[in-house]
């Protein structure tokens, strides 16, 4: 019996306190891995809204000044063709047509209802017969982007995710309203976040680019200037030779172009949801016999429609060819 009690003897304090002892330790080194895990989801959940929030800020922006800019167009052209159209009462010979209304009893009339900075092009357009965007590019080519373009993006900023020094604008696309060539209006950005790399110190850094045409109508920049028997079609120094016909969801889509030997051009493929991501475009150099080609894969969930891509040299010259996108039929 004195045995069986030696053997029912409770552990002694020493042992407990060392069990203690052990899961401290092990609370220790799991704890800060948990936290470190717990923080850096958290992390990748702010970065994925602030980077979805600033890309609807730029493509809000890029949308409104594009809608509005038909009335700046109007006053533009009024101006490049005499600035008295609409007064004069003989008919316009630019391509936008010119209300019957007169270009300043319009702007008085209609320049509140007009979003900023919209308005204020408006009045100068009409007031001095200067291109305001062009203006606004030399400002670009002159000073910084930010001071010049960043108001803009401020009305369509979320204040609560997105910081206003935090925004910088990296690059501006200016279309020529007078010429009607290239009408699309682009801005790009850059917002450093908050935080920067555990261990390395390094800036982590979103990017977000939007491009919208112009509403301003039909400005004859189809990409056509002349065509060829065998069914091409050349802008300048390129000619198309191949384009999807129709491009289907979910498949290969591919252009053929000519430009001169050694020529770098780029393709670009705007569908409804903006420019296309897709592997295998951008810029390709021209072989000996001056040819390139770009074959790419169209999205499955791509919407059906007609839309438009880009051919651009290095030297600026341009092809802009509409396509035709449809469902994968089964």
């Amino acid at each position: 019996m004195k045995r069986l009690a030696v053997l029912q003897k409770p552990p002694r304090k020493d042992q407990a306190s060392s069990d203690q002892g052990s899961m401290v330790v092990e609370a220790a080194l799991v704890l800060p891995m948990f936290m470190f895990f717990i923080i850096f989801l958290i992390y990748i959940v702010q970065m994925t809204l602030i980077s979805t929030a600033l890309q609807s800020t730029v493509s809000d922006t890029v949308k409104t000044v594009a809608a509005h800019m038909y009335p700046v167009s109007l006053a533009v052209q009024g101006n490049s063709v005499g600035g008295g159209a609409g007064e004069s009462g003989s008919p316009s010979t630019s391509h936008w047509e010119i209300p019957k209304l007169s270009l300043a009893d319009w702007v008085s009339n209609y320049n509140d209802s007009l979003p900023s900075p919209v308005n204020e092009w408006i009045v100068q357009a009409v007031a001095s017969g200067e291109e305001p965007l062009q203006q606004l590019k030399n400002q670009t080519v002159e000073a910084v982007l930010d001071p010049v373009v960043k108001p803009m993006l401020k009305p369509f900023m979320p204040d609560r995710l997105l910081d206003y020094d935090r925004i910088h604008v990296s690059n501006v696309h200016i279309p020529n309203l007078k010429s009607g060539e290239s009408p699309y209006f682009g801005i790009e950005v850059n917002y450093a976040l908050p935080i920067r790399v555990p261990f390395l110190n390094k800036r982590i850094v979103l990017q977000a680019k939007a491009q919208e045409r112009l509403w301003i109508g039909d400005t004859g920049e189809g990409g056509a200037d002349s065509g060829n028997g065998d069914g091409s079609e050349t802008s300048g120094g390129i000619e198309l030779l191949e384009k999807p016909n129709p491009a289907v969801a979910s498949k290969q889509a591919k252009v053929k172009v000519k430009v001169e030997p050694g020529t770098s051009a780029q393709l670009s493929v705007y569908y409804k949801s903006g420019q296309s991501t897709a592997k295998y475009l951008g810029w390709e150099t021209a072989d000996e016999n001056g040819y390139i080609e770009w074959e790419w894969n169209v999205g499955f969930n791509t919407t059906p429609g007609t839309w438009l891509f880009v051919v651009e040299t290095a030297d600026g010259q341009r092809m802009e060819v509409p396509f035709t996108v449809v469902a994968r039929s089964g």
